[in-house]
């Protein structure tokens, strides 16, 4: 069965990290497409059998961890327990 996996990772700077992204995922086992956009930073792969975990390490060795769901959550948090310290 086809399915689908979406994420937003971190550190994608350039079109040669586009590249480095789709050439190595795209090799991974049951992968069909790969498509990253550098402007986002999301990548979304499509193919048979994929497994999120795998392919969230794998994205996470070649440098482009994928960002936490709640990151911007955990940004707000931060700047207001700042805020209230000084």
């Amino acid at each position: 069965m086809l399915t689908s996996f979406d994420t937003r990772v971190q550190n994608i700077k350039c079109s040669g990290c586009v590249n480095t992204i789709e050439k190595n995922i795209g090799a991974m086992p049951g992968v069909q497409h790969v498509s990253v956009s550098q402007a986002t930073g999301m990548v979304s792969i499509t193919g048979v059998g994929l497994n999120p975990t795998v392919l969230k390490e794998k994205l996470a060795a070649l440098g482009y961890p994928p960002e936490e769901k709640n990151n911007l959550f955990k940004k707000m948090k931060t700047r207001i327990q700042c805020a209230f310290k000084q």
